[in-house]
């Protein structure tokens, strides 16, 4: 399948605290500081350090951490290689597409895979209630020390962050023999980290946002979508047309928010209700396929960062009451700003998300989820170049993050 030109850029990138790179990668020169402006940076009111007192203060030291703010990135190449930060392609498989769907993604693994058999690989973690493949995608070495976790469309109508995402993978394959990172062959930095993506974790309730309840195929699932409309309807969440309405939809084919049903601070969640709806049951801890994928993951991979991608906002949302990550969060959070120039949020109370799954378990793992768009979702097809043009670095740093600071 055919893409759109990823635009090549027209220098090498260093970035530093308040220092924008040339060319086409914009930075925002607000986020470039080191002490930014209108967002805690975990700095006392001596301006002396960061916050003693958050939980992981002690690790986030041992781990490198001394200020927040964007990394330091060689403009080095090693010899044979280019620039991995300034690929251009025109003859790709991810196609850039309004509505880019379950039965795209398929196709577009089985291609990379077949086109890219070295460096990367999928399977399914499950299956849902209607019968897809909850896939996972990794780059990289399996055996490696240090792993990273990207999801993406856990809400049904956010579906524009699987495009993103895919993209972001095939971004990766295309430099993976020749490209260079921060001075180093991509070849050597795909040696040393492994990347899992998760491109679609809710296919079902993607299904049914952008195709309506004729994608589903079981009618007793479909009796339930239509249970749903009827709840959201009485409880007054609604007044839409059925059709719109389904437009809109955020759960997964059972009526379930995923993102409320992780076995995680359940009792903070902060909309409830006890019957199926399109955004606001959360049904039992950890009772949905889709939620039961994730957890296996994270439980039997030790993720040294994560990046949960959401739609709708421009903004970060970094850190949770109860997150035993909080500088390391914050950190992470500040240099996706850097690429990005989105807004830091600190959510406060927050349950049931894989978020709080992650950022509380006992190994945890420094998590952010990231909110692209600005529309209200699913964020208009026309929003997608401004996202990626902010979003398709995001990897790479990620990466380097995770090997030097991750915990």
């Amino acid at each position: 399948m055919k893409k759109i030109l990823v635009a090549a850029l027209a220098a090498s990138i260093m970035v530093n605290a308040g220092q924008a790179a040339a060319g086409c990668f914009n930075i925002n020169a607000e986020a470039a500081t080191i002490i930014q402006p209108g967002v805690i940076t975990g700095f006392n009111s001596n301006n002396t350090g960061f916050n003693s007192t958050s939980p992981d203060a002690a690790d986030y030291r041992a781990t490198g951490g001394t200020a927040q703010g964007s990394m330091s990135i060689s403009t080095f190449i090693p010899a044979g290689c280019v620039d991995s930060m300034a690929v251009s392609s025109t003859g790709s498989i991810v196609e850039v597409k309004d509505k880019y769907g379950y039965e795209d993604m398929k196709a577009d693994l089985a291609e990379l895979k077949a086109e890219y058999p070295t460096y990367f690989n999928y399977s399914s973690l499950g299956v849902t209630a209607d019968g897809r493949n909850i896939y996972e995608a990794v780059i990289g070495n399996k055996n490696a020390g240090t792993h990273v976790l990207i999801t993406a469309s856990i809400h049904a109508r956010e579906y524009i962050t699987t495009m993103l995402v895919m993209e972001q993978m095939e971004y990766i394959l295309q430099s993976a023999d020749k490209g260079a990172f921060d001075g180093r062959s991509l070849k050597s930095w795909l040696n040393d980290v492994c990347i899992h993506f998760v491109p679609m974790v809710n296919p079902d309730g993607v299904a049914i946002s952008q195709s309506g309840i004729d994608a589903i195929r079981s009618e007793k699932l479909k009796d339930k979508i239509r249970e749903a409309y009827d709840n959201d309807l009485e409880a007054k969440r609604t007044e839409l047309p059925f059709e719109e309405y389904l437009k809109y939809w955020k759960a997964n084919a059972n009526g379930v928010n995923l993102n409320d049903n992780f076995n995680a601070l359940t009792s903070k969640i902060k909309i409830k209700t006890d019957k199926p709806s399109s955004e606001a049951y959360y049904g039992t801890p950890g009772s949905e396929a889709e939620t039961k994928a994730l957890s296996a993951l994270a439980d039997r991979t030790h993720f040294k960062a994560a990046v949960n991608y959401h739609s709708t906002g421009s903004v970060l949302y970094w850190n949770f009451t109860d997150n035993k990550l909080v500088e390391h969060s914050r950190d992470l959070a500040n240099n996706i700003k850097v690429l990005s120039g989105y807004t830091m949020i600190d959510n406060g109370e927050e349950g049931g998300s894989f978020k709080t799954y992650l950022g509380t378990r006992r190994q945890p793992v420094t998590n952010v989820t990231v909110e692209v768009g600005k529309g209200k979702a699913p964020v208009d097809f026309s929003e997608f170049e401004a996202i990626w043009d902010q979003n398709r670095h995001v990897p790479f740093y990620v990466m380097k993050w995770a090997k030097e600071k991750g915990k």
